[in-house]
């Protein structure tokens, strides 16, 4: 990634805290947060999708973190830019835990003209989405390395 340091650059970590694996985008960006320059805005948001039009508007950058179900190692990890090709639906089903699905956002904001000029989507596979449980092991080894390779991306795309 490059571009000129005067760009936004936002991550928005989704997912819902009281249901098991779905915290995971919520983890990395608490874990983001902390580590954030001054340049990079990081919000939490539970997977509203008049929420996250707005949160990546005037953007040049964006940055989003959910939990996955697509059938994978629960930890896996999936780095899908979006602004280079269509996100796999059947990773981010319309029938999570959020209110619609991140791949019904992300086409809706494309068909409105609306999508980020750099949208970059990170998926971590969960496994355990009880209600009142918490992450599972094997995804909350995934959330720093994840963390990790955001800030990597971050850094490059800032120089």
């Amino acid at each position: 990634m490059s571009g000129p340091q005067n760009h936004r650059v936002r991550v928005i970590g989704l997912g819902q805290e009281w249901r098991g694996d779905d915290a995971a985008g919520l983890l990395v960006a608490r874990r983001l947060r902390q580590l954030a320059g001054s340049r990079v805005t990081v919000l939490e948001n539970s997977g509203s999708v008049s929420d996250l039009l707005v949160a990546w508007q005037e953007s040049a950058a964006v940055i989003l973190v959910d939990v996955v179900r697509g059938g994978g190692r629960p930890g896996e990890i999936y780095r899908f830019p979006v602004h280079e090709r269509p996100l796999p639906a059947e990773l981010f089903p319309a029938t999570s835990t959020h209110a619609w699905g991140v791949a019904q956002a992300v086409a809706l904001s494309r068909a409105l003209g609306a999508l980020p000029p750099h949208l970059v989507v990170y998926g971590i596979e969960g496994q355990d989405f009880g209600l009142g449980r918490e992450v599972s092991p094997e995804v909350a080894r995934a959330v720093p390395e994840v963390a990790r390779r955001i800030r990597q991306e971050i850094q490059e795309f800032l120089d």
